[in-house]
């Protein structure tokens, strides 16, 4: 056991490395596509009038590809609130065995063990909870902001077919 941290090493570690990874790529994508979202809005909500006004059609498709744009990377965010908590909890599995492997048929600490070491196996739960935590943040910041401004611009635009 020295050294080595039971259940967050081998494939569980690097599986929870690249989730975390995946989910903090897509959280900050997100936060900056929403940061120059709300920086443009004034240019995009003439825009938007304008086309509503023309009656030229094509509203529809346009809030069809910023609504692409703005559900990116939340597929990722779903799999990652998932599957990193399972992840987690199978590093823990994997490190509970083999601390009781190492206690031996008597489940006796060897002299001058600590036994504190031995709670390290829980690492990789805590890991793949708070991989899940962020992800799962990130994907209801990322689908409340759409939510709202996808109904506001549907809102709109039955408003400019009503003209």
């Amino acid at each position: 056991m020295k050294g080595v941290i039971p259940g967050v090493g081998g494939l569980v570690g690097l599986l929870l490395l690249l989730a975390s990874i995946a989910v903090l790529t897509v959280v900050f994508d997100r936060g900056r596509f929403w940061w120059q979202w709300w920086r443009r809005r004034a240019g995009r909500a003439r825009q938007w009038r304008e086309r509503l006004e023309a009656g030229g059609g094509g509203g529809e498709e346009q809030l069809e590809e910023w609504e692409r744009q703005m559900v990116f990377g939340e597929a990722v965010l779903q799999a990652a609130a998932v599957l990193a908590p399972l992840l987690g909890l199978i590093g823990t599995v994997l490190g509970l065995m083999a601390v009781l492997a190492a206690l031996g048929p008597g489940l006796t600490l060897p002299p001058g063990a600590p036994l504190a070491g031995y709670g390290r196996v829980l690492l990789a739960t805590a890991l793949g909870l708070i991989v899940s935590l962020i992800a799962t943040a990130g994907l209801l910041a990322n689908q409340a902001a759409r939510g709202w401004q996808i109904e506001e611009l549907r809102r709109q635009l039955r408003r400019g077919a009503q003209r």
